[in-house]
């Protein structure tokens, strides 16, 4: 089955942004292209959406649990493929 990554708009234009700058993210930060419509986005948040310090961290907490589990569930892959 062939699964597909999603990608949220905002990764998306993160991602692009990337693209345009060969794939460096110093050069991202460095972009002279202030007239881009995607500029304010470069840095793949949306800098009118201001969050609470307690929704910050809320949300950095339940990315650490992902990844983590996300971890497991590969080492757990990784294993199975050893053992098959």
């Amino acid at each position: 089955m062939n699964e597909e990554k999603r990608v949220t708009p905002i990764k998306a234009i993160r991602l692009k942004c990337l693209d345009c700058c060969c794939n460096s993210s110093d050069e991202v930060a460095q972009c002279p292209c202030d007239d881009c419509s995607l500029y304010p986005y470069r840095f793949g948040k949306n800098p009118y959406v201001k969050l609470s310090d307690e929704e910050r961290e809320r949300r950095s907490r339940q990315a650490r649990e992902n990844l983590a589990f996300t971890q497991h569930i590969k080492s757990a892959e990784v294993v199975g493929a050893d053992e098959g």
